[in-house]
């Protein structure tokens, strides 16, 4: 480490996406002279290690890294809608903050930290911001976590209404949302802080997703909606884009691939391949087309199980191709809604058919929709002939592609990776919220 090295501190949630995300930001870091430690779930190590950064297991909180994730939380199975999403931030966001702390204080109490940078979905590195004195930052690889009196509530997916009635509509809808779905999460968040021995937050809980020091949103304004009062901490740094892996070699059929191209996924959270995988296939299967499908772990043969037989002709099936290399061949992005997926695809230009309602996928879904780059099914199993209706609707009606296509242009002048390493030293240089370049 040179002279004027500063030591991060990483925190992730042990979830895919929300931890792989991050790998750029800690490389560039790293490039530049400064150190990278990193607490996450031990499924993630090798990776985290790759960067050059120094891992850092969980030990008091519950590690469900590598693990089916409804097998590991039980409680949740067949739950979808706003009502499971608070249960989420209750039980497991918000609910293993103490055990967070314990094992993030262990950290700092053995490392001088500069500052820390988290998904937001990891709440306890917040709370370790106020009693140890260390600025910290979020990133933001789902809906944009501020609230504002034109803009809906997170949770039940409505698109923005304009004027008195759309102000009053989101006002009171927020209160219920608060009481009803929320309620639980914020009477434990306050329950936690004051275990800490931390004074009352004078806002909801909820609201600490995004940190006060730093918010780097992981697209750009035409990707979410309209906000009057956005703080001067958050900076949109464009889609969290991976770096390119050089350890991969594509296969035979990469370079002779007939467009179309329909892109099939339904991301890392959700393995039961009936909910999109399989009714993609048969949407698909005598269409024009080529199908790629990217499982995410599931072999051809799993798929050929699920499926019921021999896969159609027209599909290609592989548990992993590096999105930001696949993408330019793709057409039509079929998925069930992931938001690092959902902004990868925007910024290569390719529309969207979306299909899910678990987690945070009915709140993409809406967006999509208002925004016209695609089209949301409003649903997590999706008949075939609905699935054929939109990949075709999407074909052969240019809107939508022009549409994503401005989405790419404003996406086009970022690099987030570059963009988070300089306002992440910009924080641990200054200690201060909101510093400007």
């Amino acid at each position: 480490m040179n002279d004027t090295g500063k030591t991060f501190l990483f925190a992730t949630i042990a979830i895919e996406a929300h931890t792989s995300n991050a790998l750029p930001f800690a490389r560039r870091l790293i490039e530049r002279g400064h150190t990278v430690l990193w607490y996450a779930g031990r499924a993630f190590r090798d990776r985290i290690e790759a960067t050059g950064a120094t891992f850092f297991p969980y030990v008091d909180a519950p590690d469900f890294s590598g693990h089916d994730l409804l097998t590991y939380f039980p409680q949740f199975e067949g739950r979808t809608g706003a009502r499971v999403i608070g249960a989420v931030f209750d039980e497991v966001f918000i609910g293993h903050a103490p055990q967070r702390v314990s094992d993030l204080r262990r950290i700092t109490a053995a490392h001088r930290v500069d500052a820390m940078l988290t998904e937001g979905l990891s709440f306890g590195v917040g709370f370790v911001s106020e009693l140890e004195g260390i600025p910290w930052a979020t990133f933001g690889d789902g809906p944009l976590p501020y609230a504002d009196p034109d803009t809906p509530p997170f949770g039940p997916a409505l698109a923005p209404m304009r004027g008195p009635l759309g102000r009053l509509r989101n006002r009171v809808i927020t209160a219920v949302m608060g009481r009803l779905v929320f309620g639980r999460a914020e009477r434990t968040y306050r329950r936690i802080r004051s275990d800490l021995g931390l004074p009352p937050h004078p806002g909801p809980g909820m609201g600490t997703a995004a940190s006060p020091f730093l918010h780097l949103q992981g697209c750009t304004p035409s990707f979410e909606y309209p906000r009057r009062g956005l703080p001067p901490s958050v900076h949109w740094i464009g889609a969290l884009k991976p770096d390119h892996r050089t350890d991969w070699t594509p296969p035979s059929w990469w370079d002779d691939l007939p467009r179309p191209v329909i892109h099939v996924t339904q991301g890392s959270l959700r393995p039961d391949l009936t909910e999109l995988t399989v009714p993609a296939l048969r949407a698909l299967a005598d269409e024009p087309v080529r199908v790629v499908v990217t499982t995410g772990g599931a072999s051809i043969t799993e798929v050929e199980r699920v499926y019921g037989g021999p896969l159609p002709a027209n599909t290609i099936v592989t548990p992993w191709i590096p999105y930001d290399m696949l993408l330019p061949k793709v057409d039509v992005f079929v998925t069930n809604g992931g938001y690092t997926g959902v902004t990868l695809a925007l910024s290569h230009g390719v529309p969207i058919v979306q299909a899910g309602t678990t987690e945070e996928k009915s709140e993409i879904g809406a967006r999509i929709h208002w925004l016209g780059v695609g089209l949301r099914l409003g649903k997590t199993h999706p008949a075939p002939d609905e699935l054929r209706h939109a990949v075709r609707r999407i074909l052969d009606e240019p809107a939508f592609h022009a549409k994503a296509l401005a989405v790419q242009a404003e996406m086009a002048i970022h690099d987030a990776a570059n963009e988070a390493a300089d306002l992440l030293e910009l924080m641990a240089r200054t200690k201060t919220r909101n510093a400007s370049r």
